[in-house]
């Protein structure tokens, strides 16, 4: 069992580093020391959690609901799996449904109330995904991701002010981060965000 631990533990170091396919040998190898069905669980949830950080949908997609053939209720998986899709314009009714009852299981979870902000954003339901994601920001206030999903909605609802606070929130918290902890795309889109915003707001001065 204490091999399980190190080799999870390795495969997420090799993950923060980008070196996958290290990350995926260390995961199977901790696979094989996994007895219980539980513990099979969440190497298979972990795997799928490296091919979403590979940006392999498909596959990510295609192991996130082998976990939840084993265990429809798994919470983690659940919110990983509504979150992706709705991240990707993916069957959003169906996403939504994850996403809810996974909050069911944990109301106060700060990532589960993103999440479900984020689809009633993706679905056009500007009120239910504010109030979401603002709950979100007041338990989660240093996640990037959260600051970012909150500035769109403020962008896309034309409260530019806020939005650029929220942006310039979001870009504070990544340079807090570890480098492989940060998607560059991320960040050079929220840049691109905040300096459009902020020159909408010069002229809407002038």
């Amino acid at each position: 069992p204490e091999d399980r631990e190190a080799l999870i533990g390795l495969s997420q170091v090799y993950a923060r580093l980008k070196r996958w396919k290290e990350a995926e040998d260390a995961l199977a190898e901790a696979d094989k020391f996994s007895t219980r069905p539980e513990d099979k669980e969440y190497t298979l949830f972990l795997r799928g959690s490296l091919y979403e950080r590979q940006k392999k949908i498909d596959l990510a997609e295609k192991t996130f609901r082998q976990v939840l053939q084993q265990d429809p209720n798994n919470a983690m998986t659940l919110n990983y799996l509504g979150y992706m899709l709705a991240d990707h314009n993916l069957h959003l009714e169906e996403s939504l449904a994850m996403i809810k009852k996974a909050v069911a299981t944990d109301p106060q979870n700060g990532a589960y109330l993103d999440s479900l902000g984020w689809v009633y954003f993706k679905l056009g339901n500007f009120e239910q995904a504010e109030d979401n994601l603002r709950k979100a920001v007041n338990r989660s206030p240093n996640d990037a991701t959260v600051q970012d999903h909150l500035a769109e909605l403020y962008s896309r609802t034309n409260r530019l002010k806020l939005a650029a606070t929220h942006w310039e929130r979001a870009l504070e918290e990544w340079n807090k981060s570890a480098p492989g902890d940060v998607d560059p795309q991320d960040v050079s889109r929220v840049h691109k965000n905040l300096e459009a915003t902020k020159i909408k707001l010069a002229q809407q001065k002038e």
